[in-house]
């Protein structure tokens, strides 16, 4: 059996999702990248490595910087993070420009918003260059 191939040429960068309805679309848009577009994608969620203790800004903090060294790296590193952590993100986003590494953020979705879509992921990707048009 083959490895199959993967695209290092593309540059890595970390999309922070906000609010817990982007979990099922962080998953089905990493499966769609490896598969169509033949990217290296992590999801990272706070929740799935909490350490007992730690801070709301702690965790953003670490999980940030975990994403930022796999961008680094030419990885996209989705984290799809709970709605509190977006008031704890500023010094991630300064390590992510003191880095020079590509950090997206969407917000979670307004009341009565339709759920999110992997289109609308797919299309922020697009217009900051991370995939190929089309």
């Amino acid at each position: 059996m083959t490895s199959p191939t993967v695209c290092t040429c593309q540059p890595g960068a970390t999309l922070w999702l906000n609010g817990a309805p982007w979990r099922a679309a962080a998953e089905e848009l990493a499966d769609r990248l490896r598969a169509g577009h033949h990217r290296r994608v992590e999801v990272l969620d706070p929740a799935d490595s909490a350490v007992p203790g730690e801070s709301g800004r702690a965790a953003a903090e670490r999980i940030g910087l975990v994403a930022e060294i796999l961008a680094r790296h030419g990885i996209l590193a989705v984290v799809t993070a709970p709605e509190e952590a977006a008031a704890d993100l500023d010094r991630v986003r300064s390590r992510h420009r003191r880095a020079d590494t590509a950090f997206l953020e969407m917000p979670p979705p307004g009341p009565g918003s339709a759920a999110p879509t992997v289109e609308v992921l797919l299309a922020l990707m697009t217009e900051h260059a991370l995939v190929p048009a089309g």
